[in-house]
């Protein structure tokens, strides 16, 4: 789908994209180029030889103008394009499959544009991370919906492109739901306005929004957002409860979600977890398994529902710890996996089951956790009274190739236990899970095929992504084919031996820590050398 690599330095593209946003913001230095050929998770080398997942240029933009001029001279050359926040995923939705243009929203499209305190939403361009635009509302009196847990590295454009599920989403819904309107690049260049900035959208018509959100940057550049705003409370408390095994916490759980209770936030994490944070010594105590409950408002309300908390936790088993424990998860809600401060990977898998299936989908998690002698952990959240999201994750050393790639089968294989016990996956497909959408959604699959046909009639933007897997060779990768695959590396990863990840990382990293602290003690300083 793409020019050679080295026929992009002397390119009309490579010119055309000089002379439209300037040279400073357009490199084709393969030293930089390497740095955009995978996201947060390393990518295997088979994937590298199957897609061609290093960019040949890189742009920075500085504005939505130059978006716009970018996808312009990228449908006119027939380029594909591939949008790139903090990729803070780990599915390979920002990474190149075919090369061509990655555009780099991070270069300089991170500010935020405005705050309407009359009309209670804040706009801002996508390659804000979510913590700037959480702070600059809070700043201003309000209180931003939902936000991922990757929320101090995570930009807003990226997590509102895979229709992301995070902290607040029990109370205030998903990224979708707290949107108001979004400039969008389109394929052909056109700026696109999908909602009103004052308004919601509730009329006649296709929604745009909902169009955009979750699409994966296969239908165009999201390149600002406006929020709807809540006020802020007046006591925002956070609650930790233990439990004595994760399982034994469902109905605690189902009586919450039929209750009158409008909760912020739930979260919950294994003793697992506690071990791993425990061992990388970010912690110094271990609980059982802990439901972390969020909730704000007016302080009389948020009393009363601590009350009626209370003593639903208490009928169902569970513990409440003391008050700075509940404060510690809160402050701890978006950093799950500092566990990786060793020196380990780690790779989370996302998928949803509904609430009564919680302690079912737990074991079975549990239980291919053992059958494949990983090391790993289950977090996750409640996305809403029904709906329960997993987080299962395990740890990795990326040293050993064949162990990391045969433990990316693990993901797959949630997905199956979630089907079985009512769910799915997410929803986020990226790179590796693209052909799997049809199944998802049925014959619904055309009409999304539809869609992006009329859009993208070319396939410039974010090819091979979410609604197929295609290497660069033109072969299609299946869904029957996908599932082979994972199963064939599921087997292979259960005759291997028992992953000991974390004992041989943590040892070496406290060796590494220790030699750094007598470098520490014993250098010399030149300068007050010469002074004595």
């Amino acid at each position: 789908m793409s020019a050679t690599e080295d026929s992009y330095e002397n390119s009309s593209v490579l010119e055309k994209l000089n002379e439209a946003i300037g040279k400073d913001n357009v490199t084709i230095s393969k030293m930089e180029r390497l740095l955009y050929s995978h996201d947060m998770a390393p990518l295997p080398k088979e994937a590298q030889v199957a897609f061609k997942v290093i960019p040949d240029i890189v742009v920075r933009p500085k504005s939505i103008e130059d978006v716009s001029a970018v996808v312009k001279i990228a449908a006119e050359e027939g380029v594909p394009i591939t949008p790139r926040g903090a990729s803070t995923w780990g599915l390979a939705g920002s990474t190149p499959a075919f090369g061509g243009i990655l555009i780099d929203m991070l270069g300089g499209m991170s500010k935020i544009v405005s705050i309407d305190e009359t009309n209670m939403t804040i706009t801002a361009q996508a390659g804000c991370s979510w913590k700037q635009v959480y702070d600059a509302a809070w700043e201003a009196g309000f209180l931003l919906g939902s936000y991922p847990s990757s929320f101090p590295s995570a930009t807003i454009g990226g997590w509102t492109s895979t229709s992301g599920i995070g902290i607040a989403n029990y109370k205030y819904g998903s990224a979708r739901d707290n949107i108001r309107s979004m400039k969008v690049v389109i394929p052909d260049g056109s700026i696109v306005t999908t909602g009103f900035e004052r308004v919601s959208d509730n009329m006649s018509g296709y929604n745009l929004n909902h169009l955009f959100v979750g699409a994966e940057g296969t239908l165009g550049v999201i390149c600002e957002i406006t929020f709807k705003l809540t006020p802020r409370p007046e006591v925002l408390r956070p609650i930790a409860y233990s439990f004595e095994s994760l399982d034994k916490a469902e109905g605690a759980l189902c009586e919450i979600s039929h209750s009158r209770l409008t909760v912020l936030h739930i979260g919950f994490s294994d003793a697992n977890h506690f071990k791993m944070q425990n061992r990388a010594g970010i912690v110094d105590h271990e609980f059982g398994s802990i439901i972390l409950v969020a909730l704000e408002g007016y302080k009389t309300v948020v009393d009363y529902e601590e009350t009626v908390l209370d003593e639903i936790m208490e009928r169902n088993g569970g513990k409440k710890e003391a008050p700075e424990v509940g404060e510690h998860e809160w402050e701890e809600r978006c950093y799950e996996f500092r566990c990786r401060k060793v020196g380990l990977g780690s790779v989370p898998g996302e998928v949803i089951v509904p609430v009564h299936s919680f302690a079912k989908m737990t074991k079975d998690v549990y239980e291919l956790m053992d059958s494949m002698k990983m090391e790993g952990a289950i977090i996750g959240i409640m996305a809403d009274r029904n709906t329960v999201m997993f987080m299962p994750y395990y740890v990795y050393n990326s040293e050993s190739m064949s162990k990391s790639v045969s433990s990316l089968s693990f993901d797959y294989q949630c997905g199956e236990l979630a089907k079985a016990n009512g769910g799915r996956m997410l929803g986020g497909f990226g790179l590796f899970f693209g052909s799997t959408l049809s199944q998802v959604r049925g014959e619904g699959y055309k009409i999304e095929v539809g869609i992006k046909k009329a859009i993208d009639p070319e396939e410039i933007m974010n090819p091979g992504k979410l609604l197929g897997m295609e290497t660069r060779f033109g072969l299609s990768v299946t869904p029957e084919m996908l599932g082979f695959g994972m199963s064939a590396l599921s087997a292979f990863k259960k005759i291997m031996g028992k992953d000991k990840n974390f004992e041989k990382k943590a040892e070496a990293y406290d060796l590494e820590e220790l030699e750094k602290a007598k470098f520490e003690q014993y250098k010399v300083d030149p300068l007050k050398q010469e002074k004595d």
